[in-house]
């Protein structure tokens, strides 16, 4: 077993990656939790701050507001946490949470900009909740602000109070369109380097097959061509031995000889090119695992491919069952075993993602199912301290 960390460039296979680290860190998941950590601080510190200028109507205000600033704070934590993370109920649960602190903090603070802690709420919604869903709680959240604005301004300013609503509402329009817009390209950037890999990993095999076709072709060519007129030459150099007398009934014996030897290293030569070799295939499944974003891929290959199309046929069900790791299972780890046991091959792609009781087969797992039948073989999944599919192909060739 061997892990892999193949780190090369989508556009320029061969090539490592050159990438500046500051570009990593700057598009990182940690840059946009460090940058929203420190806005939540700012803005607790400050209306703490501002709200202890103020003369309040009872004691335990301050305590209360403190407690809830420092509340959301913690909440926003766990949230980036990867214990939370890998879980939907448990980001679901904090989100939930932090509404209820906002909310609480809206009609506790008479302060307008606390609600930058509503605008890092909703971008925290977009990219855990549809845009349909997303775009409801949005309009909840601008509703409740402008609520909150209202209560505390409506013996003073009604009007001010609707302008700075419409004014922090459109903010929060904002950070959604612009994390949805993140959101979606980033989307498109797997999608697209999917793909790359997969044409990668697709013309490793065809290569291969190349290779071996025009080893086949060259073997035909020299038992066709070269084997016929050797045979032909010793035939006359046979008869050529019952009709020649003397020294040159010598040398024509010692050509037919060197014949006869050249003819047996040429059908030697031709058997050792017509021999099928074994295929690449864990060449190819390197070149699909390759830079796979958020999860860690181990290989451990025991057995070799002979048959392109079973290779081709491996390859793309090893694509889906990715496909499905990175989108549904909140995997960290994924190991892909392939060994031969009887009479058959066996390929498992097992992952330590989240544990489901029951699952329903969608497009890849269906899909997975009808190539591998298609070529007479078999396969099962099942979920145990994460999901595993399981794929049996017969050896061919026995």
């Amino acid at each position: 077993m061997r892990e892999l960390a193949l780190r090369r460039n989508l556009n320029s296979p061969g090539k490592i990656m050159e990438s500046h680290p500051m570009d990593s860190f700057w598009n990182s998941d940690r840059a946009q939790n460090l940058t929203g950590a420190a806005v939540l601080v700012i803005v607790s510190m400050l209306s703490v701050y501002l709200l202890g200028q103020s003369s309040e109507p009872w004691p335990g205000h301050m305590a209360l507001a403190t407690s809830l600033f420092g509340l959301n704070l913690a909440l926003f934590f766990l949230y980036t946490q990867p214990w939370v993370q890998r879980f939907r109920p448990r980001k679901l649960l904090m989100l939930s949470l932090e509404a209820v602190t906002i909310v609480s903090l809206y009609f506790l603070v008479n302060i307008s900009f606390i609600a930058i802690l509503g605008i890092v709420w909703i971008v925290q919604v977009a990219e855990t909740l549809p845009i349909r869903t997303t775009g409801w709680l949005l309009a909840g959240a601008v509703s409740v602000f402008t609520i909150s604005q209202t209560f505390h301004w409506q013996g003073t300013s009604l009007m001010l109070a609707l302008t700075g609503s419409v004014t922090l509402s459109l903010f929060h329009l904002f950070a959604v369109i612009a994390t949805h817009r993140a959101r979606r390209e980033q989307v498109l950037r797997e999608e697209t380097a999917a793909l790359n890999r997969e044409l990668l990993a697709t013309r490793e095999l065809l290569t291969e097959h190349s290779r071996q076709s025009e080893r086949l072709r060259i073997a035909r060519d020299l038992h066709d061509l070269l084997g016929h007129h050797l045979t032909a030459q010793i035939l006359q150099l046979e008869v050529a031995t019952h009709i020649t007398e003397g020294d040159g009934r010598q040398k024509v014996e010692q050509a037919l000889a060197l014949g006869k030897l050249l003819l047996s290293d040429l059908r030697t030569a031709v058997s050792e090119l017509r021999e099928d070799e074994p295929i690449k295939f864990e060449d190819a499944i390197e070149k699909l695992i390759s830079d796979l974003p958020g999860i860690q891929v181990q290989l451990d290959f025991e057995a070799q491919l002979e048959d392109i199309n079973q290779a081709e046929t491996l390859l793309r069900c090893t694509r889906e069952a990715l496909t499905n790791v990175l989108r549904h299972s909140n995997a960290s780890e994924c190991l892909i075993t392939f060994s031969q046991q009887d009479s058959d091959f066996q390929l498992r792609i097992s992952d330590n993602g989240v544990a489901r009781e029951k699952v329903e087969p969608g497009n890849g797992l269906k899909g997975i199912q009808e190539r591998v039948e298609e070529t007479g073989g078999k396969v099962s999944w099942y979920t145990k301290n994460g999901f595993t599919v399981d794929i049996r192909l017969p050896v061919t060739g026995d």
